[in-house]
């Protein structure tokens, strides 16, 4: 009996979805920018390192592709994300260019040795995907192999 009980613990507590959201930073301005960033779906105040905040790619201007700011190599100045009022502020300098990006209460600059080169307005926005399955999937398949094992035990003693 007590291995049910604990089999059934295990069911509920691994019944919990697992959460990550991502989402799109719009820009508007004088430049071509794209960007995306992804938290761990739980904070509130999610800040990088360690605090919430998983990623962040910058695509604008000179600084795309292998240029684009992210947050695996560049230096950061602010990076964080408020979630209930829906505000991303940046600021970094591009590791590959030296370029600044600013990025605070909706409005962007870029700077390339103290000269802006672009700016504009952004907003974010969530990416609408399909819910992600709970963990439960994952220990259905361990549930046969227990079974077999319980019964064993009952029949062999």
């Amino acid at each position: 009996m007590r291995f049910l009980l604990s089999l059934i613990a295990l069911c509920a507590s691994s019944s919990v979805p697992l959460r990550a959201d991502t989402f799109n930073v719009k820009f508007s301005g004088s430049l071509t920018a794209s960007g995306a960033f992804s938290t761990d779906g739980t904070c509130s105040l999610c800040e990088f390192p360690g605090l919430g905040l998983l990623s962040l790619t910058i695509n604008i201007g000179p600084d795309t592709g292998m240029n684009a700011f992210d947050i695996s190599d560049d230096s950061l100045g602010l990076l964080l994300y408020q979630r209930p009022p829906n505000n991303l502020g940046y600021i970094g300098t591009n590791s590959e260019t030296n370029d600044l990006l600013d990025m605070e209460l909706n409005i962007w600059s870029l700077t390339r040795a103290g000269t802006t080169i672009g700016a504009g307005t952004f907003s974010v926005a969530p990416v609408a995907s399909a819910p992600e399955p709970g963990s439960l999937f994952l220990v259905l398949s361990i549930v046969p192999l227990v079974g077999l094992r319980w019964r064993q035990l009952r029949h062999h003693p």
